[in-house]
């Protein structure tokens, strides 16, 4: 989806570019879903997981979390390995891909400074997007499962288009 917008005032100008999407499935998998993949460190979703009170008492009671406890054996089981409709997200979001604020000067300031036009301005790329997968620090545009993907550049620029 997108949409457009672009409003004049007084020398003032706005314009804004959005685009987005939604029903399409993301799957959370490796640095996404397994705790401590390659050896790195635990993502922060897992701090909201299931777990012992007491984290030296196997008999103390659970505390109960978003997410599985986290559990390996030495013959490679985990819990938190098997793919299930749990770890499957529909993606939604809004992103601003352009937002640009100008002022134009008036005429009369133009013929006293022997210009054509003169336009100051400034613009801004990837600024926000509105999504539901912040929680997970990734980007709606992903397109690896493992979450490891650069998120957009954000850009801000400030200008002047000067005419003689």
């Amino acid at each position: 989806m997108g949409l457009s917008i672009y409003v004049a005032y007084k020398g003032f100008d706005f314009s804004a570019d959005f685009s987005g999407a939604s029903g399409y499935s993301y799957n959370q998998e490796w640095e996404t879903r397994i705790p401590f993949q390659n050896g790195g460190a635990l993502n922060e979703i897992f701090l909201d997981r299931w777990h012992r009170a007491d984290p030296f008492d196997p008999d103390s009671e659970w505390i109960p979390g978003k997410y599985p406890a986290l559990r390996y054996n030495n013959s490679g089981h985990s819990n938190y390995n098997k793919n299930s409709t749990f770890w499957l997200h529909n993606v939604t979001y809004l992103r601003a891909r352009t937002l640009e604020l100008g002022y134009s000067l008036p005429e009369s300031l133009l013929t006293k400074l022997n210009l054509e036009r003169a336009r100051f301005y400034v613009n801004g790329y990837n600024l926000f997007s509105f999504d539901n997968l912040k929680d997970f620090g990734i980007d709606p545009e992903i397109s690896d499962t493992n979450g490891l993907q650069y998120p957009q550049n954000k850009f801000v620029n400030v200008g002047v288009n000067i005419s003689i």
